[in-house]
């Protein structure tokens, strides 16, 4: 039975990878990391980018005017899926164009499945300076799926023993 419950929960990760991706995404949205923290640094604190001309253009030394800017493009709501709460307007949200967002995508491995960006020449850029737990499933991600998507899978697969 253990053999068949893990094939089991690797078939339902296989065909849920849509509803895994988009939980990623807004997860992100709401600046939040696959590990469940807030992503950082904070706009305030991104003097790596904000003190950098030739990165921040006409934001240079002017994070302020960045999150201005970054709340009309992207004003914080809560998540529709996850029931995230708005993210503070400090907070990355990692969407400027929605580039970023678009590129994330998975793919179903022997264990699960595995989630990435591809296709976008600043994803390994974004990748490297938040890391790679940005393409995990936060823990508020993982309840929602094992409530509303796996357990009901495994009761659809028990019942047909």
């Amino acid at each position: 039975m253990a053999g068949g419950l893990e094939s089991q929960v690797a078939k339902c990760m296989d065909a849920n990878q849509r509803k895994m991706l988009d939980a990623v995404r807004e997860q992100l949205y709401s600046g939040i990391s696959g590990d469940g923290e807030s992503l950082s640094p904070l706009y305030s604190n991104d003097r790596a980018f904000f003190d950098d001309p030739r990165r921040a253009g006409r934001f240079y030394r002017r994070p302020d005017l960045y999150i201005d800017w970054k709340m009309q493009i992207t004003p914080p709501r809560a998540g529709s899926m996850l029931g995230l709460p708005p993210r503070d307007p400090e907070q990355p949200n990692l969407w400027i164009d929605g580039t970023f967002h678009r590129s994330i995508t998975t793919m179903a491995t022997r264990r699960g499945v595995q989630v990435y960006s591809e296709g976008f020449d600043k994803g390994p850029q974004i990748e490297a300076k938040y890391g790679s737990k940005i393409f995990g499933l936060s823990p508020q991600a993982v309840a929602w799926f094992n409530g509303h998507v796996l357990m009901p899978w495994l009761i659809d697969w028990r019942d047909t023993l």
